[in-house]
């Protein structure tokens, strides 16, 4: 992820204190659980349901409790129109994201899902794209990305529409990915 951006650095090392007294770290949904598959609402700036910036941190100290490269708010329940993307410490939350533009040169690649443990499926995603989004203060922002960092953009940006990426594939690779997946958990687990 090194491709991320830096956003308000100075302004959350100022604000950490603060920050880490109100974030929490929430539970992932399970992978059938139906709010996977709403579309969700534009985030209302103007009466926010939560404190975007609260929220926003909380999504990331969820992520990366789970090793995750990108989260969104539904996968822990709530139907706000955000995610959050990056690694290590660079992690940037885009609340009402869109794609303005994407290249028609794609790559096919394995994905992962916090949703989904251990499924990998490959994905073919547009190789560079254009977005548009608002920071957690409300601010629009746009930017441009491309590899990794355009695929975990577009992979959550599915989730805010309600599309998990088992939709992606076609019904035999979803399969193989289920089987690799049982072998996986088999070993790991000790499943019989």
């Amino acid at each position: 992820m090194s491709e991320l951006i830096k956003f308000d650095t100075e302004e959350v090392v100022k604000n950490r204190n603060i920050i880490t007294q109100q974030t929490k770290i929430f539970d992932l949904v399970k992978e059938d659980d139906p709010i996977l598959k709403e579309v969700l609402p534009e985030f209302d700036f103007a009466n926010p349901p939560v404190d975007p910036q609260t929220f926003a941190s909380s999504l990331v100290e969820t992520c990366k409790m789970h090793k995750g490269v990108g989260l969104s708010a539904n996968q822990c329940g709530f139907k706000h129109r955000v995610f959050v993307m990056g690694a290590n410490d660079d992690y940037v939350a885009f609340y009402n994201p869109k794609v303005t533009y994407e290249t028609s040169d794609t790559v096919h690649m394995q994905e992962g899902c916090l949703s989904f443990p251990f499924l990998g499926l490959y994905i073919t995603r547009p190789e560079t794209i254009e977005v548009a989004y608002q920071s957690y203060k409300g601010e629009d922002k746009t930017m441009t990305l491309s590899g990794i960092s355009a695929r975990v953009f577009l992979h959550e940006l599915d989730h805010m529409n309600g599309i998990v990426y088992t939709e992606r594939v076609k019904t035999l690779a979803l399969h193989a990915g289920q089987k690799r997946r049982a072998k996986i958990m088999k070993k790991l687990f000790l499943i019989k």
